[in-house]
């Protein structure tokens, strides 16, 4: 077997496919069996590439100009005789086909020929100047008062929604709080709920699965993650077919729904309290946007360090897929056999399949895809506090389980027609929320794949490119439309009687349209005035006609 040129952490110079472009990259890894490196490019790309298509850095060497220091560097490329220049100082070729090779101020390369081999968005690479830095102050939530507001309201609605939801007549006007301390508190279900998150822990622990890299961080930094949700979850399924098969009867989680709701609050605030204490002795670059601002109270509630690691443990990582994510299903199917036993069923309702089905594949999707999630705003901008702490332990699993835990005391009836309606509702939500979130990934991952050659896109200053095509032309922020459709098509299996079951819908998109607000921000000041022309060819942000 050939040896390799190339050593991990290695920095060498790539041809861009598909061009004779040339980029500064760091080796990650290398595969024997395939004899391809594994690479990342300086704008957070990565790629499979063979030995034959990466060059050593020193192949590119300093060298002066008329008595200059700086301005060009020489590759001696084994397959080619002519000599390629790299400058700072732009300077048009003297020979019409010889080829540069320019060094920007980015610290980006990239070869300009008579024939402009390549996507036009590398010949030319102009320091974006118009970009904020991300030291620029921001304050989201309202603040301050907002973050407070947030960690004093949300518990409560919570309790109301899972107390309500429990009740025959669930209209929110019937509601009369007469809890008392052990209705909410119980030192065994405090052990259960713990043992279910260590459970999970050491699911998330496991050496298996592949290795991805999250985008690179303002400190410049690539996190590695092991991505073994959906294995994490298979396991879960399997001890769970082994306790019904042992007569475990899981009902004690819907029986003590609310203890475990309160054990899973009390967690998570002891969660943000450990990673907010720990957060004062973090360095300046590991801390977030919000962790920056020197208010106490928004600091905790945001989340003050971005990424808190207990050794390699990836505490914000681990609480998003396997926490939140294992435990929405869990409880849904808790709530399925609580619905059988209440209503004395030998098979669920067909209200009770759909909501199961339709979150049991939207969660598959998510770990199917779990290499994505690294890319989303929580992960990649959001400091680890309260509101990710709260919502990844206590949020998830138990709100967005509400439509299984409303039907498990109030059965509807649903017809055919009815049903197929509402299954096609959330097949059309998740053809477009699929097929936008695939183009995005497959486009940010290569945009000189021959498989996206008919996508349009627009370069920016920043060196990557807006799609303006496709789902990604008709509204700007495609993937949150599907999942909009989704959400209510959820909701509507819990029929038409009480309109607590529809809170998740009017939650999400309140939620979405939030959200589009933070990312058009974060994309604005990344792609500074490119983003405004963006917005131009876009115009529509979620639904067409609505701006």
């Amino acid at each position: 077997m050939p040896s390799r040129r190339f050593n991990n952490g290695d920095t060498a110079m790539a041809r861009w496919p598909g061009s004779s472009l040339y980029f500064e990259v760091q080796i990650v890894s290398y595969d024997p069996s395939t004899q391809l490196y594994s690479v990342l490019f300086k704008d957070g790309t990565d790629m499979e590439l063979k030995e034959n298509e990466i060059k050593k850095l020193q192949d590119f060497a300093v060298e002066k100009r008329n008595g200059e220091d700086v301005v060009a560097r020489r590759a001696l490329l084994h397959e080619q005789s002519p000599v390629i220049q790299a400058e700072e100082k732009v300077e048009e070729p003297q020979a019409k086909n010889e080829k540069v090779l320019r060094y920007s101020k980015r610290k980006e390369y990239f070869l300009e020929s008579d024939n402009k081999e390549g996507p036009k968005e590398f010949i030319s690479k102009p320091e974006a100047t118009n970009i904020l830095p991300d030291e620029y102050p921001v304050v989201e939530f309202g603040g301050a008062i907002g973050a407070a507001l947030s960690m004093l309201s949300m518990p409560p609605l919570l309790y109301y929604l899972v107390y309500m939801c429990t009740q025959e007549d669930a209209s929110l006007c019937n509601f009369y709080p007469h809890w008392t301390f052990s209705d909410l508190w119980d030192s065994t279900v405090f052990g259960y709920f713990a043992l279910w998150i260590l459970l999970l822990a050491l699911l998330h622990l496991l050496p298996i699965g592949k290795i991805a890299h999250g985008v690179r961080l303002a400190n410049g930094k690539r996190l590695r993650y092991r991505i073994n949700g959906l294995l994490a979850l298979f396991l879960v399924g399997i001890l769970v077919a082994v306790l019904s098969y042992q007569r475990i009867s899981l009902l004690y989680v819907y029986d003590h729904l609310h203890q475990f709701a309160a054990s899973a609050t009390l967690l998570s605030l002891m969660l943000s309290a450990y990673v907010f204490i720990r957060s004062r002795t973090a360095s300046q670059e590991d801390l977030s946007t919000a962790g920056k601002s020197g208010n106490l109270i928004y600091t905790f509630f945001m989340g003050r360090e971005l990424n808190p690691h207990i050794g390699k443990f990836d505490l914000k990582h681990f609480s998003a897929v396997h926490v939140a994510l294992i435990g929405w299903v869990f409880n849904n199917f808790i709530m399925l056999l609580a619905e059988m036993n209440v209503q004395q069923l030998e098979i669920p309702s067909p209200s009770m399949i759909l909501v199961n089905a339709f979150q049991l594949l939207y969660v598959l999707h998510a770990l199917w895809h779990q290499e994505n999630i690294l890319t989303s705003l929580d992960i990649a901008h959001d400091g680890f506090g309260f509101m990710l702490a709260f919502g990844n332990l206590v949020w998830v699993p138990f709100v967005y389980s509400l439509q299984a835990l409303y039907l498990v005391k109030h059965p509807v009836e649903i017809s055919q027609a009815a049903l197929a309606a509402i299954v096609a509702l959330n097949t059309f939500g998740y053809v477009i929320f699929r097929r936008a979130n695939n183009l995005k990934n497959a486009f940010r991952k290569n945009p000189e794949d021959p498989r996206l050659s008919y996508l349009n896109s627009i370069p920016t200053s920043y060196g990557s490119q807006l799609l303006i095509s496709g789902w990604w032309g008709f509204v700007r922020h495609p993937n949150y439309l599907g999942d909009i459709i989704m959400a209510w098509a959820w909701c509507l299996p819990c029929g038409f009687d009480y309109i607590l079951p529809y809170f998740y819908g009017f939650f999400l998109t309140g939620l979405l349209i939030h959200r589009v607000s933070r990312v058009e921000h974060q994309c604005r000041r990344k792609y500074g005035h490119d983003w405004d022309k963006y917005c131009k060819l876009v115009p529509y942000r979620i639904v067409p006609y609505v701006y």
